[in-house]
């Protein structure tokens, strides 16, 4: 009976060895995985920041010489490229201001993009024609010798003065010709850095046909549209821009998702720095080194900034413009698992006889 009673036992014994093996080895049914300690992490993959978020390098500001008392602000959060004001050179307060401003921000360390225009849209006197253009031209060198005396980063030769030609003694085609003209002089001025110019979106295929000469960089402004309507044609803008004149020979000088107001794109902040965002996304996808945001603050008639009339900042600083060069990554969780059955059978010890 003692031998049967052995025998019995190690048969037992065997077949719980055995059933154990099985369940171990055994793929587990979903319905079963509630019976794990520790399951399998069987989550879809999720996406997450892996860094703090961070400001893309490539970002500047435009803003005017009467905010300058925020230039501390934007070089503390990495904003060295300012372009301030680009004067009318006709309205002679608004230059004087202008330069007796530019000296100190420039000592504080930012990078100044800054020029001269002969914007008719501020006054229809500025008009250009045949007859001024002379003026308008002595103007430009004047005023690259400032900016060569006085520290200034990048001159520039105007801004969207496409716009402001009177149509027919001076046409789109001949203020081009122009500005190619007094850029080879302008260089032999300038000589700080870079020589540029800003032009309208409408005018990027005029400037591709004509090329941009001595001119080292073809800027542009663009927006995603205005007054209520809204396309994808920045875009190809921008596109167009890098093909013809290279990541070095070319940047924004101006970008924002509206020419009209950030209110006419959306009343809801949340949905305006995703715009933003999608821009910058954009921009650097596109090999784009710079792009310049406008702008700071309000103004009269123009709520364009990053902080409002009342001293608050929009949303789209903290989540699209010091974001801007956040790395995103797709982390997928681990497909690895310990797996530990409840009321595991401890190990019986060998039997001797």
């Amino acid at each position: 009976m003692i031998k049967i009673g052995i025998i019995i036992l190690l048969v037992l014994c065997l077949t719980l060895l055995l059933l154990t093996g099985c369940i171990v080895n055994t793929v587990i049914p979903e319905t079963a995985i509630g019976n794990l300690e520790n399951q399998e992490n069987t989550e879809e993959p999720v996406i997450e920041n892996t860094e703090e978020p961070v400001m893309w390098s490539g970002l500047g500001m435009g803003l005017y010489y009467h905010q300058e008392s925020y230039v501390d602000t934007l070089l503390a959060n990495g904003f060295e490229d300012l372009r301030i004001d680009i004067p009318d050179y006709q309205n002679t307060a608004w230059l004087a201001y202008s330069k007796a401003t530019l000296p100190g921000i420039i000592a504080k360390g930012a990078k100044v993009i800054w020029g001269v225009s002969s914007n008719k849209g501020n006054n229809t006197d500025y008009i250009i024609t045949a007859e001024n253009w002379s003026t308008f031209r002595q103007a430009i060198l004047d005023n690259a010798q400032w900016a060569q005396n006085n520290g200034v980063y990048e001159f520039q030769l105007g801004n969207e003065e496409e716009l402001h030609v009177d149509g027919t003694t001076m046409t789109v085609a001949q203020i081009i010709a122009n500005l190619k003209s007094v850029a080879t002089d302008v260089q032999e001025i300038f000589t700080n850095r870079n020589v540029s110019y800003s032009c309208p979106q409408s005018s990027i295929d005029d400037w591709i046909t004509a090329d941009k000469g001595d001119i080292d960089i073809l800027a542009s402004n663009i927006y995603r549209g205005g007054c209520g309507f809204y396309n994808d044609n920045w875009k190809t803008d921008i596109t167009n821009l890098v093909n013809a004149f290279g990541v070095d020979g070319t940047y924004l000088t101006e970008f924002a998702i509206s020419g009209s107001s950030l209110d006419d794109y959306s009343t809801d902040e949340a949905v305006q720095a995703i715009a933003v965002t999608e821009m910058i996304e954009y921009i650097k996808a596109s090999g784009m080194k710079r792009a310049l945001f406008y702008t700071w603050r309000d103004y009269t008639g123009g709520l364009f900034g990053v902080v409002k009339a009342d001293g608050t900042y929009r949303l789209l600083w903290n989540q699209a413009l010091l974001n801007s060069g956040s790395v995103k990554s797709i982390t997928v969780p681990a497909k690895t698992a310990t797996i530990s059955l409840l009321n595991t059978i401890a190990l019986i010890p060998k039997i001797t006889r």
